[in-house]
């Protein structure tokens, strides 16, 4: 079937630019206002301003336990020559008005909160005084003198009668609507939430849920956007998934501005120049903010990512209301970290304003680059980056305290299409279009996410495997903040020894020695002891082109022994099965730099073979991501460790010691004494040997 031609974008614009073009069309302006009750007030946005109907307190009050009395009748005492009053009769407690009126020479039983009898200016504590007599008591001794006003709150101190106490444009919390009840207020005018309406657009995008059939992705765009919005406050009008159907969109279109009266629509995907993509279309066809103006104001934003992004603002008659509103629209990219990133740089300031919120300033703070960073000119580029203690001080200001240094930020380098991206990062960069490159140790300035979340407590960068993620969850339900970051054992021992994080796991076998680990362990830093594991070859059960066991006679390996008693492992004693370099089979490798990528250079020899192999260079980065490959079908075989063969036969090949090098400068750091106390508890080792990890 032949295709219609591409479309280009309309044109590609500076950010800047696009949000001048976005807001002069879509003219944004809070939500009407409406009289919610106290119970419900919770999160909304204060419309107009709260002056207080009362004073608070509302009466001159105790603030202690005591006695009311006149001031000046306490002059001079002290301890040696306490000053003696007459105790009245009369004892007020909380919640009542005393009925006796103080004169000089009398004091009266108070209690904290009780209000302040006529006559008296001055409440001493209870800890400064003594009945006399202590049985029968018909004075107190007074023991320190008191100053007009002591120990009295008095009417209006905290809230005067008429004085503004809250402001348009708060976002009510706890504290706030505590102050409206303390007010004696039953209600407030807040402005309504923003309704925004979510599609999702694309047939290759099916509900999570729902199944996946090869070429599918569930879509996670709706339920980022969806929280995104109601974190700020709106209300979220979740429409589906629109496949590539023109006619289904402009529909969907139309009941999101009429039938749902939405305040802002939000589409994901379709927003790029390929023949199949028709939200651009769809909305192109919407009338313009005024007559005669075309709808879409922006298509294409130098920026990286989301340069496809689409805005444009339509305006729509509100027949219940008989009234005409001006609706913005965006299309935001379809790959997830695109999407996050045009809705926090061009929607969430617009859609604070219909929230009624005022704009924020964002939250940044300086960190030290520890690697270059390559950029494309010519578009703004965010980089995602992971916040990390300096505690090594690797810089001119190694002088400084620890926790005076600023963080490093490590770049993530995860692409646009990455989930996982947004979730794991910390802050991101913006790289101006005019630069290429960031040099390593630059100064540059991160963009707080979620600066509430706080620095890892323990990064550990190096070796995958699935007993450090038991590890890891463990601390995490004792309360330290984990982070794991596969880069494979040699990118782990560059990381310590360039101080860029606590720990790095390694297996790497040393072919001149013989063994496993301790001979790569860099100046400066130790070696602690893991635990072993078993690689092996996985393939699926049913292909019987790798049926037939690995090693030779002459390996007694016992894979189902858990007692792992040996420091060294000499090479691989087997050869791999023919299969392998059959042109009809295709492996998947690890990722270079890994411990497992060694071995399985090791095994297939020489250079030109390794070429020969179809897959050779599809590398997973985790054992999971490799017994996952061979289970879908993606792949024939490939190496991994034991404990995630499940489902799939598991040929052994070689036990392998797993251990850790932590940099001398960390070891004293708490989480990683808490890490280490863990690999070595009775009861966390009794779950790896359980998983199938070889322990002494």
């Amino acid at each position: 079937m032949s295709q219609r031609p591409q479309q280009l974008f309309l044109q590609v614009v500076s950010p800047e630019l696009a949000h001048e073009r976005w807001w002069e069309a879509a003219q944004p302006r809070p939500c009407p206002s409406e009289e919610i009750t106290l119970e419900s007030l919770r999160g909304r946005v204060l419309a107009e301003a709260v002056a207080a109907p009362v004073d608070v307190p509302g009466f001159d009050r105790s603030n202690v336990d005591g006695y009311a009395v006149v001031a000046s009748d306490t002059y001079g005492a002290s301890e040696a020559a306490p000053r003696r009053l007459r105790l009245g009769d009369e004892i007020i407690a909380t919640g009542v008005a005393p009925s006796t009126e103080l004169r000089s020479g009398l004091a009266l039983t108070i209690a904290t909160g009780g209000v302040i009898p006529r006559g008296a200016d001055a409440v001493v504590m209870v800890e400064d005084t003594d009945l006399d007599p202590p049985s029968e008591p018909t004075h107190v001794l007074i023991r320190r003198p008191a100053i007009p006003g002591a120990m009295i709150a008095f009417a209006g101190s905290d809230i005067t009668r008429g004085e503004v106490v809250l402001r348009p444009g708060r976002r009510l919390g706890p504290r706030e609507t505590g102050v409206l009840a303390a007010l004696g207020l039953t209600s407030a005018r807040v402005h309504r939430r923003p309704r925004v309406a979510l599609l999702s657009t694309g047939d290759e995008i099916v509900a999570p849920g729902a199944a996946r059939p090869l070429g599918k992705v569930h879509d996670c765009n709706q339920t980022m956007l969806a929280d995104s919005c109601a974190e700020l406050g709106a209300q979220v009008l979740r429409l589906g998934i629109i496949g590539d159907d023109l006619g289904a969109l402009t529909a969907a279109l139309q009941a999101a501005l009429n039938e749902h009266r939405a305040d802002l629509v939000l589409l994901s995907g379709g927003t790029s120049k390929g023949a199949g993509d028709l939200c651009v279309r769809a909305l192109g066809a919407l009338p313009g903010p005024t007559p005669g103006t075309p709808p879409i104001v922006v298509h294409g934003v130098a920026l990286k990512p989301g340069k496809p992004l689409c805005l444009a603002a339509s305006r729509v008659s509100r027949r219940e209301s008989a009234t005409e509103a001006i609706v913005p629209l965006a299309i935001l990219p379809g790959f997830p970290t695109s999407a996050l990133f045009t809705f926090h740089e061009f929607v969430a300031p617009l859609l604070r304003v219909l929230c009624g919120l005022h704009p924020r300033p964002p939250e940044r703070l300086l960190a030290r680059l520890p690697i270059p960073l390559r950029s494309e000119r010519g578009r703004r580029e965010y980089a995602l980056v992971q916040l990390v203690a300096d505690i090594d001080g690797a810089d001119a200001r190694a002088d400084a305290p620890a926790q005076l240094r600023p963080p490093l930020a490590l770049p993530l380098g995860k692409g646009s299409g990455s989930v996982t991206a947004f979730a794991r990062a910390d802050g991101f960069i913006a790289i101006d279009q005019q630069v290429e490159r960031l040099d390593a140790e630059s100064t540059v300035e991160v963009e707080r996410i979620d600066a509430e979340r706080g620095l890892w407590d323990l990064l550990i960068v190096g070796s995958h495997c699935t007993g450090l993620e038991r590890i890891a969850d463990r601390l995490h339900r004792q309360g330290i903040r984990v982070h794991l970051i596969a880069k494979g054992s040699m990118g782990g021992l560059q990381a310590v020894e360039a101080g860029l994080c606590d720990i790095a796991p390694i297996h790497l076998w040393d072919v001149e020695s013989g063994a496993y680990n301790r001979p790569f362990v860099p100046a400066g830093a130790s070696l602690v002891e893991g635990y072993g594991r078993m690689q092996g070859l996985l393939s699926r059960a049913d292909d019987p082109r790798f049926a037939s066991p690995l090693c030779d006679a002459t390996d007694t390996t016992d894979t189902t022994d858990t007692t792992d008693t040996t420091d060294t492992t000499g090479p691989p004693r087997f050869t791999l099965p023919a299969a392998v370099f059959d042109p009809a089979v295709i492996m998947v490798n690890r990722n270079r730099g890994s411990g497992t990528r060694v071995l399985i250079d090791l095994l297939l020899g020489d250079d030109r073979a390794r070429r020969g192999l179809r897959g050779y260079h599809h590398e997973a980065r985790s054992h999971q991501g490799v017994a996952a490959c061979v289970a879908q079908g993606r792949a024939d075989w490939g190496i991994a460790i034991q404990s995630v063969a499940a489902g799939l036969r598991f040929s052994p090949i070689q036990a392998e010691r797993y251990d850790f090098v932590i940099a001398d400068s960390r070891r004293e750091r708490p989480a990683v004494a808490r890490f280490i106390e863990c690999l070595e508890d009775p009861t966390m080792r009794a779950e790896l040997a359980a998983d199938g990890f070889l322990l002494r």
